[in-house]
């Protein structure tokens, strides 16, 4: 009988281990303007990262259900194509949820757990973009200490999801989660106040004080990231996390630590050229089994050039070393395709055909004569920057537009403001973005036509300062004899939403 009983038990906590570590789907629905597409990080990763996202297009009546298989609780990034705000969704795996935006831009979210939702929509979090926020000026008074304050305010935070969960309107392992969010949020911010105590110290000359300050700053750093290590997987669920592990304890804490950065040299303390190699061995170093993989993405993306505005060749022997070891790797195809193709630029590999560069661009002085070289040609001009966070942006619709141009017999004129010292990063965007069709950069004398040119536009005053800065990106559409029908055409989202080049 005894044995009977010992043998039930055993089944029911095998039993329960194995339910417990299986995927369930978790699904949310909800309904957004049809025009437009429902773009989430993927839950199938190990961190959640805002530029990590997968998209959904809804049907005809702007509906969407998003199914996602979880064996545990995440927080997933969510918004929609053509917005500027972000939402973070605290999920658990087998539920449902209803989502949708209020007319003040806010997140309602309708399910299990949705009175801590909402409190988690009111508190600071990387939804909200908190680096924004003056941290200083937050934690610093007369009453607290800086960490007293910090540890106080995310106290507080956790004292009224702690209410939810004992009044049963939140389950154990959500609150779980938002425990370990906000310990990785308030280890981020602390972390980085210090980070800014050090690099004040290091502008300052070295003086015995100066000395002093530095050791006690790294011991308050070095206990920080004692208690909250940032191989942590529970912390790797807090979208804080790319902040904290990336930026506060490898491209800051680590040079600091191994001397990496000194007072001679501390205006480069986040220049990819200078330290990327050192950013690669330090994370080769901290990190271990599942917690490097990821990292490693994360370094490649944000630094080697993917989201960056400048591409950084450093970081083609790590991407070649991430292939090698994570071959099958579910990061790859946010960042591999690019990475190729830069990789194929810097090693002088056969490249695309179809991107033509005009060569001796210095020589071409205004936009009337860069068009007569290119007449009989119908063209889609796309003003653009590297530095233009917007112009990149709409480059994710190249390919469809690049269907509706050839319906309409119309090349892509892709025009460059870059700097001429910018020429081999310019021209490494461009194969990055695998931006097909014909590229100039703009020389001084070209940039002060194109001002006169959208001053003309504007019907400003002839004899206003031509030095007026101008809107970029900026599209125009021109004819085959060289003529401007559009000076300030659709951008290529709206002709790809539209189906429309002309209006």
């Amino acid at each position: 009988m005894c044995r009977n009983v010992l043998f039930l038990f055993v089944f029911l906590i095998g039993l329960f281990f194995i339910s417990s570590c299986t995927n369930r789907t978790t699904t949310i629905s909800g309904t957004i303007d049809k025009q437009t597409k429902l773009l989430y990080s993927n839950p199938d990763l190990a961190v959640c990262f805002d530029d990590f996202l997968d998209t959904l297009v809804p049907d005809d009546q702007g509906r969407f259900e998003l199914r996602l298989d979880l064996k545990e609780g995440r927080f997933i990034f969510i918004r929609t194509s053509g917005s500027r705000y972000k939402y973070l969704l605290p999920v658990q795996p087998g539920e449902k949820y209803k989502i949708s935006i209020d007319e003040n831009n806010g997140l309602l979210a309708y399910g299990p757990n949705e009175a801590g939702i909402e409190l988690y929509q009111s508190v600071w979090n990387e939804g909200l973009r908190p680096m924004a926020m003056d941290w200083r000026a937050v934690f610093e008074n007369d009453t607290f200490s800086r960490d007293e304050m910090i540890e106080k305010v995310k106290q507080e935070e956790l004292t009224g999801f702690k209410k939810l969960l004992d009044n049963k309107k939140i389950t154990r392992s959500f609150y779980k989660l938002i425990v370990g969010d906000r310990d990785c949020f308030y280890a981020s911010i602390s972390a980085g106040l210090y980070l800014q105590d050090m690099l004040k110290i290091y502008r300052s000359p070295k003086t015995d004080n100066s000395i002093l300050a530095e050791e006690n700053t790294m011991k308050q750093l070095q206990n920080i990231f004692d208690r909250y290590k940032p191989d942590d997987k529970n912390l790797m669920k807090s979208p804080s996390w790319t902040k904290y592990a990336l930026s506060m304890y490898t491209k800051f804490y680590k040079q600091y630590f191994a001397k990496h950065i000194n007072r001679d040299n501390i205006e480069s303390l986040i220049n990819a050229d200078s330290h990327f190699s050192f950013w690669f061995e330090q994370i080769r170093q901290s990190f271990r089994g599942e917690t490097l993989e990821p990292v490693l993405a994360l370094l490649i993306y944000r630094d080697g050039g993917v989201s960056s505005n400048k591409l950084v060749k450093a970081s083609i022997p790590v991407f070649q070393y991430f292939k090698e070891k994570y071959p099958e790797s579910p990061y790859l195809p946010y960042f591999q395709s690019p990475m190729n193709r830069m990789l194929a630029f810097y090693t002088g590999s056969e490249l695309d055909p179809s991107i033509r560069f005009i060569e001796s661009g210095d020589s071409i002085d205004s936009f009337s004569e860069l068009i007569s070289q290119l007449k009989g040609k119908k063209l889609y001009v796309d003003i653009w920057g590297n530095w233009c966070a917007y112009c990149r942006e709409e480059f994710q619709y190249k390919d469809s537009l690049e269907v509706i141009l050839k319906q309409n017999n119309v090349i892509p004129l892709y025009i460059s403001l870059d700097e001429v010292n910018q020429d081999k990063t310019w021209e490494a965007l461009v194969y990055a973005y695998n931006l097909r069709g014909i590229h100039f950069r703009a020389n001084r004398a070209f940039i002060d036509d194109l001002r006169k040119l959208y001053r003309d536009e504007k019907n400003e005053n002839p004899g206003g300062n031509e030095k007026k800065s101008f809107s970029i990106p900026w599209y125009m559409l021109i004819d085959e004899n060289g003529n401007i029908v559009e000076k300030q055409a659709k951008r290529p989202s709206e002709i790809v939403v539209t189906k429309r080049l002309f209006d």
